[in-house]
């Protein structure tokens, strides 16, 4: 993956303020970095090779009259020009605009800076499957594919953004297509971009789109010509990607549906790959029944592959990749949480990622394929009350009615099924995400006064994917896959969100996805030829290896810990936080009160793990400071 950074101000560029947001595009890439400066602009690229040939080159960085451009770009649409990928978005944006790029098939980011009418355009692709984040003040705009290139640079506000914390904080779904924990960070949009205009001692920002997922509606014959398309876009969205670079590929084996379906069709490709899924090894945890790595064995027999397995747990120590590739040095700190030592973001999770994207680098993997997206546009995994919500009555009701089949009474049995799922819809779907009850303790009684949890957004994912997609559904997994993508020295290519798959899939009609009790129906058929049955007939995702520890690694005794300890423990962790910075959203007493025992029971978990979050947000903006 390239990172791309840069600064654009109406007054001078002061160079040792950009020493921090160059630092931390350096672990991207694999070439020299390059970089623009002048006057008011500081624009850089650490660009990655997508070609071994000896004439390949590390186009990011593009100088053209008075024009700059920074792009992260790999295109699988045939371009019909021999330009460089960075180079030909370059092109067709200087001559048509920024609009022009939505015929264009890749995954891209990239900042132009035209010097002589003072505009920097920021803008991404259609899926938001490259990162870019953005800062901006009265001053100056800042943009880097790291959001620690910005928290490092001097001069940038980072105040947490009060509508993450609280909801991030309260359990609520907290899915934003383009805010941050940072009041003042935010990301370009997907599919769109982000303009700013220089005019002398203000800066105007303009943000467009030119593509929104799910405007189109799909009307073909029948069942079997959906079929026939969804399978020919997806299979295409593969092919394109394979095709991109000639180095090794990688692929993902979760078991579950999306993921074996690409690593099926990847297998078709006579290319050099390899598979591997974070699940462990049998010599670590015996397969037991209910066992993921039942159906990937299936997959790989199905396909001819060899499957490959991690470990029992994720060493960061023996994968030293992110040590080697972060500008912070020195030892973790795990008695606090190894993304607090490191600087890690608070959207990263899953280290089973980094695992999988560490072990396949060390086997000569430079391109990995994700299932990621499937189950928001391509496979859709959604709940009946969809086609209620869709206005489908008709198919809604021969849905239910099919369900009723081993009913002896079947009209009183499907009208008891509508009832129930009509319930569940009104009483879970559609009601405001939670997954507790009530604001955090932690938060200051000012700010939790201002959030009325009726209106809070439903998870829209079950039953509405354009507002689940548009409202940013995607983005913390393609988020967290740029992020190991860097640590790594990888690429993660997304083949189920290419923008005609995610077109297709959001304008159908929704029965298409639903039979009998079977949901993500039209996918299963479209590919029922070339997975194995136990994908198939898959209805959940079978249950996760670890479940399959014996009792005894799972209950182990307690550690006791005296009271004196405890204490001192949390007040370590108090004390981490800056009052100063946390005074407008924490509330101290209940900390305070938390580290000497008097809080509610219930209350010590949750306080503890909102601890950790702000540790986590606070010490980003000053270990990215430190390099």
């Amino acid at each position: 993956m390239s990172g791309i950074f840069g600064i654009v101000t109406n007054k001078n560029i002061d160079l040792p303020q950009t020493n921090g947001l160059r630092t931390w595009n350096e672990n991207y890439g694999d070439c020299e970095a390059k970089v623009y400066e002048s006057q008011q602009a500081y624009i850089g690229a650490k660009p990655e090779l997508m070609k071994k040939s000896s004439d390949a080159k590390c186009e990011a960085l593009i100088q053209r009259d008075r024009k700059i451009g920074a792009i992260d770009s790999v295109i699988f649409s045939d371009k019909n020009s021999s330009l460089p990928d960075e180079e030909f978005l370059f092109t067709r944006i200087e001559s048509s605009g920024a609009n022009s790029i939505k015929d264009i098939n890749g995954d891209f980011a990239g900042a132009i800076w035209d010097e002589e009418k003072n505009k920097l355009l920021l803008f991404r692709d259609h899926m938001g499957v490259r990162p870019l984040f953005y800062y901006y003040d009265d001053e100056k705009i800042v943009f880097s594919s790291d959001i620690r290139g910005i928290t490092a640079t001097e001069g940038v506000d980072t105040a947490v953004n009060q509508d993450w914390f609280y909801k991030n904080l309260s359990g609520f779904s907290d899915l934003s297509a383009s805010d941050t924990e940072y009041e003042h960070i935010k990301c370009v949009p997907f599919g769109g971009y982000v303009s700013f205009s220089l005019e002398g001692n203000r800066i105007v920002k303009e943000t467009g789109h030119y593509w929104v997922p799910g405007e189109k509606k799909v009307r073909l014959k029948n069942r079997s010509e959906y079929t026939r398309e969804l399978r020919r876009l997806v299979k295409d969205a593969v092919r394109i990607r394979a095709l991109a670079t000639d180095h090794k590929l990688g692929g993902e084996l979760s078991g579950g549906l999306d993921s074996g379906v690409v690593d099926v069709l990847l297998s078709q490709i006579k290319k050099d790959c390899f598979f591997f899924s974070w699940s462990p090894k049998e010599e670590y945890l015996p397969i037991a029944e209910g066992d993921e790595r039942l159906t990937i064995r299936d997959i790989c027999d199905k396909a001819g592959i060899e499957c490959n397995y991690g470990e029992l747990s994720v060493d960061f120590d023996k994968l030293t990749l992110l040590k080697e590739r972060n500008p912070i040095k020195g030892d973790a700190e795990y008695d606090l949480n190894i993304p607090i030592t490191y600087a890690f973001p608070c959207y990263v999770n899953t280290a089973q990622i980094y695992e999988a994207a560490s072990f396949m680098r060390s086997k000569g993997v430079k391109i990995i394929f994700s299932g990621h997206g499937g189950d928001e546009g391509a496979s859709h995994r959604s709940n009946p009350y969809e086609l209620f919500y869709n206005h489908e009555y008709y198919r809604y009701l021969r849905l239910m009615y099919s369900r009723s089949s081993i009913s002896k009474h079947r009209i009183p049995a499907t009208i008891g099924m509508i009832k129930e799922n009509l319930k569940v819809a009104k009483e879970d779907l559609t009601k405001p995400f939670s997954v507790k009850e009530g604001a955090n303790p932690l938060i200051k009684k000012s700010l939790s006064g201002k959030y009325n949890s009726a209106k809070m957004e439903p998870l829209y994912f079950a039953y509405d994917p354009v507002k689940y997609i548009n409202g940013g559904g995607s983005r913390n997994r393609l988020d967290v896959l740029a992020f190991y993508s860097a640590y790594t020295g990888v690429r993660y290519f997304v083949p189920l969100l290419d923008y005609r798959v995610v077109d297709f899939a959001l304008g159908i009609p929704r029965y298409l996805y639903h039979n009998w009790y079977y949901d993500r129906f039209i996918f299963r058929e479209a590919f029922k030829d070339i997975i194995p049955h136990s994908l198939y007939k898959q209805r959940v995702k079978e249950d996760n290896s670890y479940k399959n520890l014996p009792k005894k690694e799972k209950e182990k005794a307690p550690v006791r810990y005296d009271a004196e300890d405890i204490a001192k423990a949390k007040r370590r962790y108090v004390d981490m936080l800056d009052r100063e910075y946390w005074k407008e959203l924490v509330d101290f007493d209940v900390l305070d009160n938390w580290v000497s025992g008097n809080v509610k029971k219930e209350d010590e978990i949750p306080i503890f793990s909102a601890i950790m979050t702000c540790i986590q947000v606070e010490q980003l903006v000053k270990k990215s400071k430190e390099v």
